[in-house]
């Protein structure tokens, strides 16, 4: 989902991985290690002093949070490019059982995902 989102957003506007200067990622319940972060900077071969910023844990609050910290770097960072990649998969919390009330979240919360470049 990630990688997809991604390869769509360069192609679309013709942006060279190596330009863009701040990564944002939110997931509000997958936080793997490595970093979602990490693996998008080696996928894409990021430059080396990108900063990078990896939220999770805050829900579904965590997208404009996210978008707001790029916001705000690009006013100190005014001649940069910064991709917001927001995300979620709820593999790990997958309820399994036959209890109706139970699989609300499963049909509401799946795995998707977004990306802006500012």
């Amino acid at each position: 989902v990630l990688f997809g989102c991604i390869d769509d957003l360069l192609k679309k506007t013709g942006i060279s991985p190596k330009q863009i200067d701040i990564l944002v990622l939110n997931c509000s319940l997958f936080n793997p290690t490595p970093s979602l972060t990490a693996m998008i900077i080696n996928k894409y071969k990021l430059r080396s002093n990108i900063l990078s910023f990896n939220l999770s844990g805050m829900g579904c609050s965590a997208s404009p949070i996210s978008v707001g910290l790029a916001r705000d770097l690009l006013q100190v960072y005014s001649a940069s490019h910064a991709l917001v990649v927001s995300t979620e998969n709820i593999t790990q919390n997958w309820y399994f059982g036959n209890e109706k009330s139970m699989l609300i979240p499963n049909t509401l919360f799946r795995m998707g995902g977004a990306c802006m470049l500012l």
